[in-house]
């Protein structure tokens, strides 16, 4: 399901997390078969490394950015819109 109140992120019900989680196992299973390792990474992180990766420039209408209490946006910190920024960064460390 989703909410208003929760914009861009669902919620999962029991069967819809159990669906979830098969695929999950598949996904892992898959990993380990072609010798990748799995990571996870922040889902909040500093604005400047979406302007770093250009992801920013190029979707800044569409990153889902914290707000303040009036309701403005706040471009200090972002939802990730993709996983690569964050693995550049694990890349680099």
């Amino acid at each position: 399901m989703f909410s208003e109140l929760a914009p861009g992120s669902p919620f999962f019900l029991p069967h819809g997390t159990k669906i979830y989680n098969k695929l999950m196992d598949y996904m892992r299973h898959q990993y380990r078969s072609r010798g990748y390792s799995e990571v996870i990474t922040p889902n909040l992180c500093d604005i400047d490394l979406w302007k770093v990766s250009g992801h920013y420039k190029n979707y800044k209408d569409n990153l889902y950015l914290l707000k303040n209490q009036d309701g403005e946006r706040v471009e200090s910190q972002g939802l990730k819109p993709m996983n690569c920024p964050c693995h550049c960064l694990i890349f680099k460390n």
